[in-house]
């Protein structure tokens, strides 16, 4: 038997799929590792607690009486941009210890610690704008509250606050309490507003410019921590949480859509090129707004390819490189969406090429990438899975049967009764099946029909009952396929020998 070969060629699938390399937090995408420690402030080891293996942690008022320090990120912040930074705290485990903790940001060249006690570390430089996460109450005389509280003042002016004393805690809970707090900074350039968070709570906001009203039209400042102690002490920590960018390479399938994004509310400006150095994103916080539409940072890969990102925290950089892999989807696609065969003579063979994938084949086949069959009518699934990422391929294919209608008729016959070859009938192997008789007729020499049969022939040689004279017989048939497609006939001569 011969075998009708049928192979898959290109066919494409398309899915889509989202591929996020999400890089979120509220934290500055990087700092610098330039810090100015003063007074009384020391490097700690990392806290468990608040920090991961890269923060960098001091203590800035050890447990002792009248302490002072600072902690300053000597790469400027550029006042000009946006930035969101978040921080990890402890003020002590003392509700009755002092004084408290301030975020600071002062010009170039000022002083860079201020009083101690009540000053929180800072009072006494100016230019200045500070936020203050004060525990001790001092009294009316610097807008203090009774409760852990913040506030918000230019150069050490108290009578006169950019944001007036509210409890740390909205439920004025104890905040010294020996655990580790967070507290967000942002600066929003597009509405000039400065905003603490405490705990995840918002604290105090104030819009105000700060370039122009507070440091004298320059936009480059220093910022940092200042805490101080007094009578009263608490051994008060912060922590700088430290950013670096660590994408994961992506790999998915061919025809399909990766989505890449870059997402921070913290950073200056990023840019997504690859190897050719073609830039595809270029974002900065100046031409969009912050926070920014996360739609604005999303773009497609369909091509392997490396990627190079790099962003810029005022003024100090990081970069990274991701890795995207296309895999290949399986050459997949029967030549044809339908199959006619004949199964009377050769089997049907499907070959779903791709060597060494997973096959599912319906009608349930073993995992081959070859089938053989023979009599099934309907449709033909695979489904081929290659092993690198499980990425799909599949086609149908429709297979019908038919085969040529074959009749052969005999050309002699001996009607006597010794049971051989004592009737006439048609001749049709094993293609049976395929034929429909239409009508079938023997004619005498004169003419005259001897038989007529229009489903089954079997003549046995006689007419009206009486046998029929040896001679010779003309016959007509009349025959289609069994689909009734096209109709046949057939005419020839017969040879009658009886007794």
């Amino acid at each position: 038997m011969k075998s009708t070969n049928t192979n898959l060629h290109s066919k494409n699938f398309i899915l889509f799929f989202f591929v996020a390399l999400s890089f979120i937090c509220n934290q500055n995408s990087a700092y610098s590792q330039n810090f100015l420690l003063v007074g009384d402030a020391f490097g700690v080891n990392k806290i468990a607690s608040c920090t991961s293996d890269i923060d960098t942690c001091f203590t800035l008022t050890p447990n002792a009486n009248n302490q002072a320090g600072a902690v300053w990120d000597l790469s400027p912040i550029d006042l000009s941009k946006s930035f969101d930074a978040t921080f990890c705290l402890t003020l002590g485990n003392d509700d009755h210890g002092a004084d408290g903790f301030a975020f600071v940001m002062r010009s170039i060249g000022s002083d860079s610690i201020g009083h101690v006690g009540g000053g929180l570390g800072y009072e006494g430089i100016t230019p200045s704008i500070a936020i203050e996460y004060d525990t001790y109450d001092n009294g009316t005389l610097k807008n203090d509250l009774g409760s852990d509280h913040t506030g918000m003042y230019v150069n050490s002016n108290w009578t006169t606050p950019i944001a007036s004393s509210v409890p740390l805690d909205p439920g004025g809970a104890n905040i010294e309490d020996g655990n580790y707090h967070t507290t967000r900074i942002v600066w929003n350039i597009n509405t000039h507003s400065l905003t603490m968070y405490f705990d995840g709570n918002l604290r105090v906001s104030a819009q105000i410019d700060l370039v122009n009203n507070v440091f004298n039209g320059a936009n480059l400042v220093y910022w940092g921590f200042t805490a101080s102690t007094g009578g009263s002490i608490n051994l008060q920590q912060i922590c700088f949480p430290q950013t670096s960018i660590n994408l994961e390479d992506i790999t998915f399938c061919d025809n399909d859509t990766g989505y890449v994004s870059f997402y921070t509310d913290n950073i200056t400006s990023y840019t997504w090129s690859n190897l050719a150095g073609d830039t595809i994103v270029d974002w900065n916080s100046i031409d969009y707004p912050t926070p920014f539409d996360l739609n604005d940072t999303i773009f497609t890969v369909t091509n392997s390819d490396t990627l190079i990102l790099n962003i810029d925290f005022n003024n100090n950089t990081s970069a990274d490189t991701i890795s995207v892999t296309v895999v290949d989807l399986p050459s997949l696609s029967f030549v044809d969406d339908s199959l006619e065969y004949c199964p009377e003579i050769e089997d049907i063979t499907l070959d779903a090429l791709n060597p060494g994938m997973s096959y599912s084949w319906t009608p349930s086949f073993p995992n081959s990438q070859t089938i053989t069959d023979n009599g099934y009518t309907g449709y033909y699934h695979v489904e081929i899975t290659e092993p690198i990422l499980g990425c799909k391929s599949e086609d149908s294919i429709l297979v019908t049967l038919y085969c040529d209608p074959i009749v052969i008729i005999p050309n002699v016959f001996t009607p006597n009764g010794d049971n051989q070859n004592d009737f006439f009938e048609l001749l049709f192997g094993t293609h049976k099946r395929w034929v429909k008789i239409v009508d079938f007729t023997i004619f005498s020499r004169w003419g005259n029909a001897v038989y007529t049969n229009d489903t089954e022939v079997k003549w046995d040689g006689k007419h009206n009952g009486s046998k029929v004279p040896n001679g010779t017989y003309y016959y007509i048939l009349h025959y289609s396929d069994i689909k009734d497609i096209k109709t046949y006939e057939k005419k020839g001569f017969l040879v009658v020998l009886g007794d």
